[in-house]
């Protein structure tokens, strides 16, 4: 849905209110007391009455919108900047899109929409082919004192991050991360300098370290037992084998990565232009 479509579809908090309503009805309001499904909604209250006990619900309540003062027109508009592009928008530029006074509401807000999101994802396993790498995202490990509410300034930012920490792959600013690619052959693709296999889903986790013990839990609740996964002879994939129906590691030169794993590294290359095309830098929780 492009922006003038969304302005149609949303044109006041009324539309908004009238989408919600259905939605949720649409899946079914439960009471919180008495557990009853009957449910009649009062349009002067909007709110919702249980037919037997008589409970009240808002319309707002049991969503990431609760107890809120932010109204559903904004939460609409920043959902809909957050998710129908695939570049980001930083808070402070979702404040001047949405004509708001202060910041720290969008910033919580947008926090609310990616666990949500997140939330949602982890419900769902990859299937089929799987290509697997690890990646490492440079973080900063930001001292209290420089967190203000939720927010950074970007000069604390900065100055934390030029200090004296270890470069390289064992260094402190470095966050690991597994990268998981649904990747499928395309027997169709015939030209040279395009890929020959088809993307699907992807799931990224932080992890605390890439031990074989860390890799095979998070596989394990992520991908599909009955998917082939692809990856390099790093060993702490070794046991991968014990968890799904097949494993195929292969030596890969760092020069023919593109080529035998394209998709897991084209997701972790976008995933790194994207952040550092808004951030300054990235807390380690915020990854």
């Amino acid at each position: 849905m492009n922006l003038f479509n969304f302005n149609e579809r949303f044109p006041n908090e009324a539309a908004c209110e009238e989408y919600l309503r259905l939605k949720r009805e649409e899946e079914g309001i439960v009471c919180s007391k008495c557990h009853e499904s009957k449910h009649y909604w009062i349009e002067s209250l909007k709110k919702w009455k249980c037919a037997n006990c008589g409970m009240t619900e808002n319309l707002k309540a049991g969503t990431m919108m609760e107890k809120t003062k932010v109204s559903l027109k904004i939460w609409f508009q920043v959902i809909h900047l957050m998710t129908s592009t695939k570049k980001a928008f930083s808070a402070l530029e979702i404040q001047r899109q949405v004509e708001t006074k202060f910041y720290e509401p969008i910033w919580y807000m947008m926090q609310k929409i990616r666990i949500t999101m997140g939330k949602r994802d982890a419900r769902y396993k990859l299937q089929g082919d799987i290509e697997i790498d690890d990646a490492f995202f440079e973080t900063v490990d930001l001292p209290k004192e420089f967190i203000l509410g939720g927010a950074l300034t970007e000069k604390a930012v900065d100055e934390f991050a030029k200090g004296g920490l270890m470069r390289g792959r064992g260094s402190e600013r470095q966050s690991k991360v597994l990268v998981m690619v649904e990747s499928k052959q395309n027997p169709k693709q015939t030209l040279n300098y395009k890929k020959d296999r088809i993307m699907g889903f992807a799931k990224m986790i932080v992890m605390d370290d890439l031990s074989g013990t860390g890799i095979n839990y998070v596989v394990k609740e992520s991908i599909s037992p009955t998917s082939i996964v692809i990856s390099d002879g790093y060993k702490g994939y070794s046991g991968l084998s014990e968890i799904v129906e097949q494993h195929n590691a292969m030596v890969v030169p760092q020069k023919e990565a593109h080529i035998k794993l394209p998709w897991v590294h084209s997701v972790i290359g976008n995933a790194k232009r994207n952040l550092l095309g808004v951030h300054h830098s990235i807390g380690k929780g915020f990854l």
